[in-house]
């Protein structure tokens, strides 16, 4: 039996308390020459080919003997990551080599039995990425026996981009424990679960389901977290995820595989992925699926290996559609083919912000533009910095073009760009030569006059368009004049790209219109886009904020 993630927890536990259920295997590692780390912690984990998702870890807190062994369990038939390192540094966390000694080995196809990795100590390091755990405990939650369970990591610091989740297909007692093996160190995170009270499979804002939120801070290791069963509701805003099921994937072992979702309404890209083709098997998760969305999945194979996208068939690339998403986590199986298709990759842009406490609290707005061409490619922003080390990342960016970085910090608190000094901008620039392109950036003040663009740029059918209150909290009222009679369709976008209002349509008339969105207390603060779509006029993208 293959455990699928959204049972894995429950796997995980039945194979601890005895490995030859469910196919449990153990991987044996054996040890020897490891005289240099004598008297240091180390700690290993198992790392499934398949899905790259832990599915075991062991630690030893101080190596007393040389020559010794470690023992991990994973699956019958299955193929594994073996990621390891000895704290050399001895500050009780994980640092890349050369500060720890870390490695990689591999277990392929367990056997029945022990599966023995011999290991002698060498320095043919390699930075494995170590990610920490939570320990999250749970009590009283007899209310939710046998209901499943979502919970997810969201990384603040990466300005909500989630860092792993898990699904238990049902609550096994009152009180337990599950491991969330995705923290990094410095980062903090939004802590998101929910019980299906309503017991249809899906997430529902509270009251319908239980959901709470809890804050993680600046992890410097392992971390743990208690909750214990209240009614202080959250609506975490749980998102779906979408997984290819890829399989023959035998002409691309070894190759790099990349993977974008795209909301097919708004034009955003919703999240991305990268990856080696470790396996011929392999599953590939993103989330930040809403019910009733039309996506599209792009994915491509380097295969003539330079590293980025080519058109096929110098690289194998394929698209995946689908319309009204109905809810629920969806799985897409794909079997290798020749049926390619040109999905015209475009890259990320991140930018690592260091050393900005003076803006803490202060709206950020960032936008791509091609200096060549002077177009938008891409855009962010967010009402408040929380921290003074963040990232930001924007696809958008294409091969052998040049780009600006605009950026600025709302200072003076009005909610738009004012020109240095009443606000703080800067510009980078820089050439997209290698595919994805990340940039550093400290705090300074050689600011920049960005002439960042305040206003909306209305179709000519459109005489005046104003939103009310804004910043709003449970409503939006929009007055609009038109020059002729249109067809409207309003939708309303977080900052990801992801739907959070049902779509409203209507018929507009020559003259003035007054339209109330209700319904929007449930939405956190943050930045929205509200898209109208006009028929025949056109259409255009409205920010608010709440």
């Amino acid at each position: 039996m293959t455990c699928s993630w959204t049972l894995r927890a429950m796997c995980l536990l039945l194979i601890a308390m005895n490995p030859l259920l469910l196919g449990g295997q153990n991987v044996v590692l054996n040890f020897t020459g490891m005289t240099p780390h004598l008297g240091q912690k180390l700690e290993a984990r198992l790392i499934d080919k398949r899905d790259l998702q832990e599915v075991d870890r062991a630690a030893i807190p101080s190596i007393v003997s040389a020559n010794f062994e470690l023992t991990l369990v994973g699956e019958t038939g299955g193929s594994y990551f073996i990621d390891f390192y000895a704290d050399l540094s001895g500050n009780g966390v994980y640092d890349a080599p050369p500060v720890d000694h870390a490695w990689r080995e591999e277990a392929d196809n367990l056997a029945s039995g022990d599966n023995t990795v011999d290991f002698a100590h060498n320095t043919s390091f390699t930075d494995v990425r170590w990610r920490h755990t939570l320990t999250f405990s749970l009590l009283d939650m007899t209310p939710h026996l046998g209901q499943l369970l979502g919970v997810r990591l969201i990384d603040r610091t990466r300005t909500g981009k989630e860092a792993g989740r898990l699904v238990i297909a049902g609550v096994p007692s009152a009180d337990f424990s599950i491991d969330l093996p995705f923290l990094e160190l410095g980062h903090s995170y939004y802590l998101d679960f929910f019980a299906d009270l309503s017991g249809n499979g899906l997430y529902d804002a509270p009251p319908v389901d239980h959901a709470w939120r809890l804050e993680i801070d600046a992890v410097d290791g392992d971390e743990t977290a208690s909750f214990s069963h209240g009614t202080n509701f959250t609506d975490i805003g749980w998102t779906d995820q979408v997984t290819v099921a890829m399989t023959d994937m035998n002409p691309h072992v070894g190759q790099l595989l990349e993977l974008r979702v795209i909301d097919k309404d708004s034009g955003k890209e919703i999240g991305r992925t990268r990856r080696t083709v470790d396996v011929a098997a392999i599953d590939v998760s993103v989330p930040g699926l809403q019910a009733g969305g039309n996506y599209q999945v792009d994915f491509y194979a380097d295969l003539n290996g330079n590293g980025t996208y080519n058109a096929p068939g110098a690289d194998h690339a394929w698209r995946l559609d689908w319309e009204g998403h109905p809810g629920g986590d969806a799985l897409l199986p794909f079997a290798h083919n020749t049926s390619f298709v040109d999905v015209d990759w475009e890259y990320l842009f991140t930018l690592h912000f260091t050393d900005m406490n003076p803006h803490l609290g202060q709206l950020l707005a960032l936008r791509l533009v091609n200096s060549g061409t002077g177009q938008e490619v891409g855009s962010f922003s967010m009402p408040a910095i929380m921290f003074p080390e963040f990232y930001v990342e924007v696809p958008g960016i294409r091969l052998d073009e040049n780009y600006d970085a605009d950026f600025y910090a709302d200072l003076n608190g009005n909610g738009a760009y004012d020109a240095p000094p009443a606000d703080h901008a800067w510009r980078l620039n820089f050439d997209d030569e290698t595919g994805d392109v990340e940039l550093e950036f400290a705090h300074n003040t050689n600011f920049t006059d960005i002439e960042f663009p305040a206003s909306v740029h209305l179709p000519s059918a459109v005489e005046s368009f104003s939103a009310f209150p804004n910043p709003f909290d449970d409503r939006v009222g929009l007055q609009f004049g038109l020059t002729q009679a249109q067809e409207v369709r309003l939708q309303l976008f977080d900052q990801y790209g992801r739907t959070v209002m049902p779509i409203r349509e209507l018929h507009a008339l020559s003259g003035q219109n007054t339209v109330e969105l209700d319904g929007l207390g449930q939405l956190p603060p943050g930045i929205y886009w509200l898209r109208v779509e006009l028929a025949p006029a056109g259409l255009f993208v409205y920010p608010l904020v709440k």
